[in-house]
């Protein structure tokens, strides 16, 4: 009995040993990533399926909407990633009628409170003007179809991180008359080239 005994627990140490060695062999290293120009931080966590949030943290960014630039190199932890899996997951009791409920109920008040969903992406003014001198200050208005929001329209625009900031339309592009549901929201073309294309809220502040 006692042979038995000592052989049962040398099986539970041997096994907890090679326990031990496939977590450490399962673990994977942290991820690099070389900014490429037109990269935004929202693009890059939807590719690596994590969250701007995460990788600000990850490389102590000053908030999600830091500048970054061509060759600029950003870690995409494998913490960050679990992060993102975790707040994506549901839980088991919440039944599909209580999401269809809570959508309805989500798009029914965006549309009593004014608000439209559009897209949007950035330019520089001054960059657009080809150097030539522009009356448009950098960084204050937004361009937009004047036969949909005419000059001097203040907007409530509310971004994808959740901030929301008031702008006023004070220019218009060709982009205008192909589609009337963007904004092209005038910063520096650093600024611009980070923010990329994102898909906003926007609604007119009387």
């Amino acid at each position: 009995m006692l042979k038995h005994t000592s052989f049962t627990r040398s099986l539970l140490v041997f096994g907890a040993f090679i326990g031990l060695g496939l977590v450490s062999t399962t673990a994977k290293a942290d991820t690099t990533y070389t900014v490429k120009s037109g990269d935004s931080l929202w693009a890059i966590a939807q590719r690596y399926d994590t969250t701007p949030q995460s990788i600000v943290k990850a490389n102590d960014l000053s908030s999600v909407n830091a500048v970054i630039l061509p060759k600029q190199t950003l870690k995409i932890s494998n913490d960050t990633k679990a992060d993102a899996a975790a707040s994506k997951v549901k839980p088991l009791s919440e039944d599909s009628s209580s999401k269809t409920t809570t959508t309805t109920k989500s798009s029914d008040s965006n549309s009593q409170s004014g608000w439209m969903s559009m897209v949007a992406t950035a330019y520089d003014p001054e960059v657009a003007a080809g150097g030539q001198g522009t009356s448009i200050p950098t960084g204050t208005g937004v361009a937009a179809a004047l036969s949909r929001f005419p000059k001097g329209t203040q907007l409530e625009i509310k971004y994808q991180d959740g901030h929301t900031e008031q702008r006023v339309i004070n220019d218009t592009g060709t982009f205008a008359y192909s589609n009337p549901n963007q904004l092209d929201i005038s910063m520096t073309n650093a600024q611009a080239m980070q923010f990329g294309r994102q898909n906003i809220q926007v609604r007119v502040v009387d």
